[in-house]
């Protein structure tokens, strides 16, 4: 063997790390939008917002730990 990758697999890994940044914001961002449209309904402080923030970092971060797995095989 010389050593050298298949670009294509270089390319799908490439594109997999890039999109980790963009999940975690996004689902940070999901979560928040959520908790501030439950607190607004129910008139309630920023409790839902903090809530939903939390889970939706959360699950940016699960994603983030998953994507990076899947890179590693």
């Amino acid at each position: 063997m010389d050593g050298k990758k298949d670009p294509k697999k270089e390319f799908v890994d490439i594109a997999r790390l890039t999109s980790v940044g963009v999940a975690l914001v996004m689902c940070t961002f999901i979560g928040y939008w959520i908790g501030n449209y439950i607190d607004h309904k129910s008139h309630t402080a920023p409790i839902f917002m903090v809530i939903f923030l939390i889970v939706g970092m959360g699950a940016g971060i699960l994603n983030v730990f998953r994507t990076l797995s899947k890179n590693s095989d």
